[in-house]
């Protein structure tokens, strides 16, 4: 039986809540401002539900299909994926769960990473999570910058 690692952090940002669901949720708006998405794109076309797909290009790990979950509209959903390292050696299960909250005018935004090693993924578990841990606050100034900036 393997554990499931958990991570999580939050933020304060300048947007109403719907602006913000919308810059975490849609594919074309995370490339813009996640440096970890190099091109993404989700099937089927139109309103992002349970069970849309999103295939992509990203850095260090290659080509991903993530499928969406838990979709509730400008509150969370999840990505969950297969991790495969080089495309063919299983490393595990990934969760990550993104929310918006309206707190004082302003969105509360929380990102919760699980992963669970599987096979080769129980060998590299301390550096995938090492990896998850800078990742997280990296991944909270570039979303808030990028709301600065546009001012969405």
């Amino acid at each position: 039986m393997s554990k499931i690692i958990t991570l999580t952090g939050s933020r304060i940002i300048n947007t109403p809540v719907e602006n913000a669901f919308k810059g975490l949720i849609e594919p074309s708006e995370q490339v813009k401002w996640n440096t970890l998405y190099l091109e993404a794109h989700a099937e089927p076309k139109g309103e992002i539900r349970n069970g849309t797909t999103m295939a992509g290009k990203f850095k260090r790990s290659g080509k991903a299909t993530v499928i969406f979950q838990n979709v509730k509209s400008n509150q969370e959903f999840t990505h969950y994926s297969k991790m495969k390292m080089f495309n063919l050696i299983p490393l595990g299960e990934f969760h990550h769960t993104y929310k918006v909250a309206a707190k004082n005018g302003q969105t509360e935004f929380t990102q919760t990473v699980s992963f669970e090693p599987k096979a080769f993924g129980f060998i590299l578990k301390d550096v995938i999570v090492n990896s998850f841990k800078k990742r997280l606050p990296q991944s909270f100034d570039e979303f808030q910058k990028y709301v600065e900036i546009n001012k969405i």
